[in-house]
């Protein structure tokens, strides 16, 4: 048998926004025909706002905020906190205070989540148009990038990886998204795993998932760019 497991923006729906609905008429049933899990980097709160409720049952299990909690039937079976270095946040403040993008920058750039912190130098509560004006930025000027290599440098017991279209993803090593691996392989010791993600490459907040997996046996990664991509697969 095989076991789904998919990334939720960019994979299944787009950054920050509520799954399509022509998508959902076409993958919830193919859902409720399948096991499969979800991988986010966001909160389960956040989810459950951009998946159809039909969507969040219809999963074997839901990993939120990088792996770090996990609920089964919208009901919460664990939880990892994380500690957060004094001297990292001093260095998140100063990339807020100096970045060169000359936008507005927004509030809510450091979104605490349960065993992760979420970095926006624009802020989470920037609009959608702000969003895609910072990213298109960023693909230029690749001030994402070049935090995350410095904080990786100078934190090495931190991971840091690039989340989304506006931020850094912050967890303590061994506790991001390749966590999920070693769970579902150890709920399904014999079947095989295929990932879906829209952020495999290196940096990207998919890539240690990814990398944890193919180290597996009888495993896949698909590298998606849109969720038309999924159900192009999935042929459904």
């Amino acid at each position: 048998m095989n076991i789904y497991v998919f990334d939720m923006d960019g994979t299944l729906t787009p950054a920050r926004q509520p799954m399509k609905p022509d998508f959902a008429r076409r993958f919830i049933p193919w859902l409720k025909a399948h096991m499969a899990y979800l991988a986010a980097g966001s909160n389960y709160e956040k989810i459950t706002e951009q998946l159809p409720a039909d969507a969040v049952t219809g999963f074997s299990g839901i990993y939120s905020s990088m792996g770090n909690v996990f609920h089964q039937k919208n009901k919460e079976v664990y939880r990892q906190e994380i500690k957060l270095k004094k001297e990292l946040l001093q260095m998140l403040e100063a990339y807020r205070k100096n970045t060169l993008y000359q936008g507005k920058l927004y509030g809510n750039y450091l979104e605490l989540r349960p065993g992760m912190l979420n970095f926006s130098v624009l802020g989470r509560n920037c609009p959608f148009e702000a969003r895609a004006d910072y990213n298109a930025w960023d693909n230029q000027n690749h001030e994402r990038e070049m935090m995350s290599g410095e904080l990786n440098r100078k934190f090495p017991e931190y991971e840091i990886s690039l989340g989304g279209k506006i931020s850094l993803d912050i967890v303590t090593k061994g506790f991001g998204k390749e966590q999920i691996a070693a769970k579902i392989r150890q709920a399904h010791p014999n079947d095989k795993i295929i990932f879906f993600g829209d952020r495999t490459a290196a940096g990207g907040n998919d890539y240690a998932l990814a990398q944890a997996l193919l180290k597996m046996e009888n495993t896949e990664v698909v590298a998606v760019n849109t969720p038309e991509d999924v159900l192009a697969f999935l042929e459904i």
